[in-house]
């Protein structure tokens, strides 16, 4: 009889943990003054671009060439793409382009152009750096399904029918190699 007795205190307090354990979460939401709850994973918004957080949002872009330099000056984004001497593919250029342009436009809210250069650096320290291209490209331009993630066609069109792309002949002579 004793076991019986055990078996029923033992289930009357688990039952009582359980419902007690149900009722924290319920707490913790008439602590807070009932401020709504925040998603672990929300998307990031547009930022106000400024020379304070400039470095931050460059740090974090996936781009595969290097950069330069950079400058930020009224509402004008410049960048300058660095590239080797040897050659390269054209994907990756037009692929940071994109990166560079959902940045610029997508991901803030004061950057109304952005000015890219794409440079050839010698292999020597004592070279002059070389443009092979440059892309102006302004906000308006922007088309409004990639600026929101949905891309149609390569990066590469999207690049070249959205934006002014200038090309020099070291360019050209690089993509007939």
């Amino acid at each position: 009889m004793k076991s019986v007795y055990r078996i029923l205190v033992v289930a009357f307090v688990s039952i009582g943990i359980a419902a007690l354990l149900s009722i924290v979460p319920k707490l913790d939401g008439s602590l807070a003054g009932g401020a709504a709850d925040t998603p672990v994973f929300r998307p990031e918004s547009a930022v106000m671009l400024s020379d304070r957080n400039l470095v931050d949002l460059l740090v974090k872009l996936p781009l595969q060439l290097d950069i330069a330099h950079v400058e930020w000056s009224d509402s004008i984004l410049s960048v300058d793409l660095r590239s080797g001497p040897d050659g390269m593919k054209s994907e990756i250029v037009y692929d940071d382009l994109y990166v560079l342009s959902q940045a610029g436009f997508a991901g803030t809210k004061n950057v109304k152009r952005m000015l890219v250069r794409l440079m050839e650096h010698p292999s020597q320290a004592k070279g002059v750096p070389q443009l092979l291209m440059a892309m102006d490209a302004k906000r308006s331009d922007a088309d409004g399904a990639a600026a929101g993630g949905r891309l149609k066609g390569t990066k590469e069109q999207y690049i070249v029918s959205s934006f002014n792309l200038t090309y020099t002949h070291r360019w050209m002579d690089r993509l007939q190699h």
